[in-house]
Order: structure tokens, then sequence, then C-alpha cells
């Protein structure tokens, strides 16, 4: 099937693609139309990298892809019609000069099947980790001494800007927090509340940090840590976990009782135990397979 037949996302295909991510997902892959709609409106992608695959009227295939850290990353779901969204990851990758395509399985096998076929390799997993915070207020920590938490307030963009980079320089999968890419994906995001992000201070110097959202993917029953990080010098000091602590406690205080994060399992910082020493267990995984061209 030629990749010439996909088209461009629209904002009304909203509903066509959730149901397509639900049969080629099922549960594995949270997603609804609000989402899918603020893809389509997000100036950070190219309209012309989230596209559709009708077949008789009907959509029946979703797909977008996006080019940086030299690869192209695919996000897909296309119950039976995998290879054509595969096939236009690879000829974009070929079009950009990279030579690697890389794709997601949320405990797809056919999907799986796929990519392995047509010579996919695991690479790297990450998973979804939640907490049950039950009715008691959740333990606090006390900070490092030095250090003062706040909320978030508008002069702080470019500091928090700065520190997501630097705290996340190593992460694979992590991208640079451009001005814009700052303002739609954490400004912008549903539910975003300043005063629930945390930012601990040394001084002027911004140490560490914790974006909490009162909702994650139109689910207003879970609390989600969008993005948790502490700058090189100040590790190692108790920082990460005593602002963790306090995003739970001020989640649970706005009502809510599971909270949730993504982490890359392969993590070599040791992440994924961290946050099972907090009380986090894993509850999904999706597994990235890469395609050297």
């Amino acid at each position: 099937m030629s990749t010439d037949i996909l088209r461009p996302l629209r904002e009304s295909d909203a509903d066509e693609v959730v149901a397509v991510y639900r049969l080629a997902h099922g549960d594995a892959r949270p997603i609804d139309a609000a989402e899918i709609v603020s893809w389509s409106r997000n100036p950070n992608f190219e309209p012309d990298a989230l596209r559709v695959l009708e077949v008789d009227g009907r959509i029946v295939g979703y797909g977008d892809i996006e080019i940086d850290n030299g690869e192209v990353a695919l996000e897909v779901a296309a119950q039976g019609h995998w290879e054509v969204f595969l096939e236009w990851a690879e000829r974009s990758a070929r079009a950009a000069g990279l030579s690697r395509v890389r794709t997601q399985t949320y405990s797809t096998p056919e999907l799986v099947d796929a990519v392995a076929a047509c010579g996919y390799r695991l690479w790297r997993s990450a998973c979804t980790m939640q907490i049950e915070l039950g009715d008691l207020p959740p333990e606090v920590r006390p900070h490092p001494v030095g250090i003062e938490v706040r909320g978030y307030r508008d002069g702080d963009a470019d500091s928090l800007r700065a520190a997501l980079d630097e705290a996340f320089a190593s992460d694979l999968f992590f991208h640079t927090a451009t001005p814009s890419r700052f303002r739609e994906f954490y400004l912008g995001a549903r539910g975003f509340d300043p005063s629930l992000w945390l930012l601990a201070w040394d001084g002027a110097d911004l140490a560490g940090f914790v974006l909490p959202f009162p909702e994650h993917l139109g689910d207003r029953a879970l609390g989600w840590i969008e993005s948790i990080g502490v700058r090189p010098r100040w590790r190692r000091r108790g920082l990460g976990e005593s602002l963790l602590r306090s995003a739970f406690r001020e989640l649970h205080a706005r009502g809510l009782r599971t909270v949730g994060l993504g982490v890359d399992s392969s993590n070599e910082t040791d992440a994924l135990r961290f946050y099972e020493r907090i009380g986090m267990h894993a509850v999904r995984r999706a597994d990235n397979w890469v395609l050297d061209l």
C-alpha cells in the first residue's frame, strides 16, 4: 500500500482517531479527543507530520513522526495497517539524511510482529508508574538545608527551561525545552496550575523542580508528575525525594488519590528503583524498537 494515500490529520478526525487507538492498543495507550485536537493545533508539529489512513471513507490508522536527536520517531495506531506507516517513517528518515527510525509498542503483539518482520530491534523500555496515596496525607521529608521551595512564577520560565535542559542532558528521550515547546507542552498542558509546580531555589540558583498536574490525558482521577529533576550540583542530597513527596502531598490535598509518571526503565541512574522505594509500582510498559537504515 503506497504511503501517498496518507493524508494530514484534521481536528474533525479526533473521535475516529481515538477509536483507532483503542482498537490498536486498548488501555495500554490512554488517549482522548482533546489530546488529538491539541496535537493538530500545536505549532511544534508540522501539519504534514500527523497523518491518517482512510479506507472506504473510514479512518483505519493514525501516525505521526518527529525528527529530533538524529532520528525519526514514529507514533502509530493502525491495526492491520502498520507497514504503511513504518514505510512512511523510513522514507522520511532517508529523505532527511538520518539513519535511524524509532517506534514504540504498547503491549501490542501485532505491532511487535510487524516491526520485528521489518528488521527493527528492541532497544529500550519505558514504563508508567503509579502510587495509591490513600486517605491520609502522604508523608513528607524536609528539604535540604538552604533550599527554599515555592510555586512557579511568570519570571521563572528561563531558569526552569535551563534547569530542564541541564537535568535531562543525558536523557535519550528528552527534547530541548525551547520557548515554544515549553509554552505548548508545559504551560499549555491541560490542568496547568502554577501553584502546583514546586521549584527548589538555592539563593538565586534553581536547584531542582517537580511539575505536577491534577489530571492526565483527560483522566481527572489521576494526578501526574510531568517532570521531576535535580541539577547535577545538588544531587544526592535528598532533594529529589523531598520534592516528589511534597508533590504527592499537594495532589492529595486536591482530592487525588492516584498519582503517576513515566520513566525510562533502562535508566542508568536507577530512577526505576528510586520510584519503587518511594512506593510506586509499574502499571504499563512501552518498548522502543529501532531500525538502523
